[in-house]
């Protein structure tokens, strides 16, 4: 089983705070569709939580909703220590995402944003957030889905066989909507609705796409340490990729599926 090392993540998550405006598109367009999500289920809140695996994209959607205190909670000390927030209601949080400072039937509303794919004790973790949140509250979780960068994935395993002789796990095996669902369902929460959003982005070559990837500070959950890649390594990884899922103009598409809920806690 793979797990995701942590402290890797986080260090990617921290450095790609520097270039971050270059590659935050998926984030910043995404956080208006989750905005349109809550306000369309409910409108004014006492006590919102966002988890989020973003810089400021959803915080700043979601402080134009009506509500009495709001905290940004984050296990990535760069994104918190730059972040600019007007607002006095806004209160900031560190601390790894696996172990919650929280009392329960804290929240009516829990946003996991971007980071549910990066936890490792999954349903553990759907649990703690069924315990903060108040009776009838709200969960928004959105997550990278199991075909994002499924193109780049099977190249992977394309050039492994080819140089190699044999493939290797670079990437962890990532949850599917139906998977997820039913943990939701098991765990307890009631009137589930999950769906997929499904974004083609087009790119030059594979170096590219890695370094959008990096960008976005999501490259620490996969491993290059199997087998050494090298520059040959990346010129036969182009050539398949190429082969394979390019478009008419010799663009490689690189598909991003975004799995996202919402769903509420049942009142006992």
């Amino acid at each position: 089983m793979y797990l995701i090392e942590n402290e890797k993540l986080i260090k990617c998550k921290n450095s790609a705070l520097t270039h971050w405006s270059k590659h935050n598109f998926i984030f910043d367009k995404f956080s208006s569709l989750v905005f349109q999500k809550v306000t369309e289920l409910k409108n004014e809140f006492k006590n919102i939580l966002i988890i989020s695996g973003d810089y400021d994209e959803i915080i700043l959607k979601i402080t134009k909703l009506k509500f009495q205190n709001l905290f940004y909670y984050s296990q990535y000390r760069s994104f918190l220590e730059n972040i600019s927030l007007e607002n006095k209601k806004v209160t900031k949080i560190f601390s790894s995402f696996e172990n919650y400072p929280f009392n329960d039937n804290s929240f009516d509303l829990v946003i996991c944003n971007f980071c549910f794919h990066n936890i490792n004790k999954k349903m553990e973790y759907l649990k703690n957030l069924k315990k903060i949140l108040t009776k009838n509250g709200l969960l928004i979780c959105n997550y990278f889905g199991e075909n994002s960068l499924i193109e780049l994935k099977n190249s992977l395993i394309f050039a492994d066989e080819k140089i190699y002789g044999g493939s290797f796990l670079r990437f962890p095996k990532l949850l599917k909507l139906v998977d997820f669902s039913q943990m939701l369902m098991q765990t307890g929460f009631k009137e589930v609705v999950t769906e997929k959003i499904n974004y083609e982005i087009f790119y030059n070559d594979v170096l590219s796409i890695l370094k959008d990837v990096r960008g976005m500070g999501e490259s620490g959950f996969h491993s290059f340490n199997e087998k050494k890649i090298d520059i040959g390594y990346y010129k036969k990884l182009n050539e398949i990729y190429r082969k394979k899922y390019s478009d008419i103009n010799s663009k490689l598409k690189v598909s991003c599926e975004i799995i996202s809920s919402s769903s509420w806690k049942a009142e006992v």
